[in-house]
């Protein structure tokens, strides 16, 4: 039996909004390196794309 595909989604982009979130928190409290922000933004578009491709079918 396949789960649903929309918790997988929801979870998928709430994780890339979460890491979104840590990242400008570590940016703002101790000026994170920028390859980490690299890191970071590639591991996010990655996750939404992850997201939309599974919705999408």
């Amino acid at each position: 039996m396949t789960p649903n595909k929309t918790p997988k989604a929801i979870s998928l982009i709430g994780l890339a909004l979460t890491l979104t979130g840590l990242t400008f928190k570590l940016n703002h409290l101790m000026g994170a390196p920028e390859i980490f922000n690299i890191g970071i933004a590639i591991l996010v578009i990655g996750l939404s794309w992850w997201a939309i491709r599974l919705i999408r079918g």
